[in-house]
């Protein structure tokens, strides 16, 4: 880590520890991360969560919260 990311990590620690969980994950599962680029690709903040819902729902849950309530 160099010196500008460790100051970053000091800032907020939080953010830090999701990047470095989100960059795991996507090492791990390459073939997932890119289905879940294509399924988002070009489309605007409307149409991503709406292919959300629909996946979600496709799955038997639900994302309520993506509403904001």
């Amino acid at each position: 880590m160099d010196m500008f990311k460790a100051m970053g990590a000091m800032q907020n620690p939080q953010a830090t520890m999701i990047q470095y969980a989100m960059q795991g994950m996507i090492a791990q599962h390459p073939n997932e991360w890119q289905q879940a680029q294509n399924m988002f690709a070009d489309k605007n903040k409307k149409q991503q969560i709406q292919a959300l819902r629909n996946l979600y729902k496709q799955k038997g849950m639900d994302l309520l919260l993506l509403n904001g309530g």
